[in-house]
């Protein structure tokens, strides 16, 4: 069965997920990045994904939030979400709510408090991928699950019909390369560790799910084009060397850390990720507030790609 699909190869903002204080959610300004992304051109939203807490919320507070962003979107552009879980009927359930009320995908790591064996996480997708009829796109990302699935894996699993995407998360760089050649055009790879974007996008990764785009939307877009539309690797390079140290950051220092932080920094405050997690610590900031600052006074003179126009 041919699979392949451009549903995944675009840029989607891994949003962090606004909050009170650090407890209930803050909806409203949730839906206030999302317009922000929106009126950016960025293609799509990521609710729930690492960046968005995935695990700091309970079923119901996420599901309640997914069906007002999906009503809040209103088809504009697309919406994933993250339904990873740890049990499979509650993926499932997840899941499932996520089609009912109209989102575009879902994004579903492997988490456990045990650790789990290959068969055991071959059975949690089949059955997930078998309750739902949405896009899947399995996230693959060790440093948060402790389940790193390797690229003879992922090829098992992309053997089930509707998982058409791999987002690779290990920073190993020749992840992207080992993947594709066994999947062929057949699958969608997303390059997931943001500060090897370039690399990712050189070795065939045409799918995007950054952080900086919350920061720098244009500017990441431009890279984007320019790196998977226009094929221009010298345009690529001098793009992804303005935005290097921003992602470069955002790995070093936990995406959804520097997220909060950095909107708020930004004038674009979503409040802090929920308890027992904080925002950056006072060097850190200044450090993130450095970086940020630069980023806007190159962003005036940033060529624009051929893809862009």
């Amino acid at each position: 069965m041919n699979k392949q699909t451009d549903f995944w190869s675009r840029v989607f903002t891994f949003l962090p997920t606004a909050t009170n204080a650090g407890e209930s959610i803050d909806q409203k300004r949730l839906f206030e990045e999302i317009d922000f992304q929106i009126e950016n051109g960025v293609h799509g939203v990521c609710i729930f994904g690492s960046t968005g807490g995935n695990g700091s919320f309970s079923d119901e507070e996420m599901k309640e939030t997914t069906a007002a962003v999906a009503k809040h979107v209103a088809g504009r552009i697309p919406v994933i979400v993250g339904t990873g879980a740890r049990t499979t009927t509650a993926c499932i359930s997840l899941s499932r709510h996520a089609q009912d009320v109209g989102c575009d995908g879902v994004m579903i790591l492997p988490v456990s408090y045990w650790p789990l064996t290959e068969d055991e996480v071959l059975t949690h997708y089949e059955r997930v991928s078998a309750a739902i009829n949405l896009p899947i796109c399995v996230y693959n990302n060790p440093w948060t699950t402790g389940v790193d699935m390797k690229p003879d894996f992922l090829a098992r699993l992309t053997e089930l019909d509707n998982i058409n995407c791999i987002k690779e998360s290990t920073g190993d760089l020749s992840r992207i390369s080992a993947i594709r050649r066994l999947v062929g055009g057949d699958v969608t790879l997303i390059a997931g560790w943001e500060s090897t974007s370039l690399q990712a996008f050189m070795a065939g990764a045409t799918g995007w799910a950054p952080v900086c785009t919350n920061f720098a939307p244009k500017l990441a877009l431009q890279f984007f084009d320019a790196a998977t539309r226009a094929r221009d690797a010298v345009l690529s390079r001098d793009l992804w060397d303005q935005l290097f140290p921003l992602c470069e950051f955002i790995c070093a220092k936990s995406h959804i850390r520097v997220a909060h932080t950095g909107l708020e920094i930004a004038g674009r405050p979503v409040g802090p990720p929920r308890a027992p997690m904080k925002g950056l610590n006072a060097d850190d900031r200044t450090k993130l507030s450095t970086i940020l600052a630069l980023l806007d006074t190159k962003a005036a003179d940033t060529p624009r790609s051929a893809a862009a126009g």
